[in-house]
């Protein structure tokens, strides 16, 4: 449920950063929400973390590394692809997971878990409404965003515990914010002209939202709590954001909701329920009909 959650808050940030990136080049608000996201880190809790002790964090500086640069190429493939049809190729992490999750865990996924991606995959395709746009550079480039996505989600099981998540987020916070800082001096400086920022409303309630809620508060919790399921279980859940960007984009945007994004979202959620309860009800059904057979 707190998975889910934090997919209703990524999703509201869609339309946000829309708004936004008219006011500001896209690497530097990448950079100045994740500083503020660190400094705010560190400060809160500053008493709980030896930060001259490398060798509690340098895990999560590998997870940040993978986390940023899905952020990276999903930005730069964005500028060539369809908000719809990104969404969709990011969501395709659900086909590589059960392998990566394999190879990497040791972990065999359900067929439950396999059965609810396919189907949360198909509802994203027709959510997305991919079908009707020729691919580009920028649907390869959001491919690697994917492929990024995927292993930052399996690393984060591989890697925390309930001991070390505050340092694993710390390591994330950091690595993040000194390659967004770098990407901004290359994206920014050689394909937008030179960083930008003309400081508004709009801006600044994007910032202080996804500084504090979609970065902060979103990667603090899935580091505590993913590590609670499988890393597919939580590729499937994190899916769910599409469905809410697309209702926030309806709510903020006043963009239409059509047949296809319900239809869409519809499926995708039939999808993460067969993933997250079939077992439990076949499980309820098996020793109901157990108990059955003994009376």
């Amino acid at each position: 449920m707190i998975l889910l959650c934090i997919t209703i808050a990524w999703g509201l940030s869609f339309p946000l950063v829309k708004i936004s990136l008219n006011s500001i080049s896209p690497g530097l608000f990448i950079f100045i929400r994740f500083l503020i996201t660190l400094v705010t880190f560190m400060i809160i809790f500053r008493n709980k973390i030896e930060y001259k002790n490398f060798k509690l964090w340098k895990n999560g500086l590998i997870l940040g590394v993978f986390l940023f640069s899905g952020f990276a190429f999903q930005t730069v493939g964005l500028e060539y692809t369809t908000a719809s049809k990104s969404g969709f190729i990011t969501g395709t992490n659900l086909i590589i997971l059960p392998f990566a999750q394999f190879f990497i865990l040791k972990i065999k996924p359900g067929n439950e878990n396999i059965a609810g991606a396919l189907i949360v995959l198909t509802g994203l395709y027709i959510l997305s409404e991919a079908f009707y746009i020729v691919p580009n550079i920028g649907d390869l480039m959001t491919l690697f965003c994917a492929v990024f996505f995927a292993i930052h989600i399996i690393l984060l099981n591989k890697y925390t515990s309930d001991e070390n998540f505050l340092y694993m987020t710390f390591g994330q916070f950091f690595s993040m914010t000194i390659l967004s800082l770098l990407f901004t001096f290359f994206y920014d400086e050689n394909f937008k002209g030179g960083a930008f920022i003309i400081l508004n409303t709009e801006l600044i309630i994007t910032l202080i939202y996804t500084s504090f809620v979609s970065t902060l508060l979103s990667i603090l919790l899935i580091t505590k709590y993913q590590n609670m399921t499988t890393p597919l279980r939580a590729g499937i859940i994190y899916s769910m954001e599409s469905i809410f960007a697309a209702i926030f984009a309806f709510l903020v945007l006043n963009e239409i909701l059509n047949f296809n994004q319900m239809l869409g979202a519809a499926i995708m959620f039939t999808g993460l329920l067969i993933s997250e309860f079939y077992g439990i009800v076949k499980l309820k059904i098996k020793n109901a009909y157990g108990s059955k057979n003994n009376s």
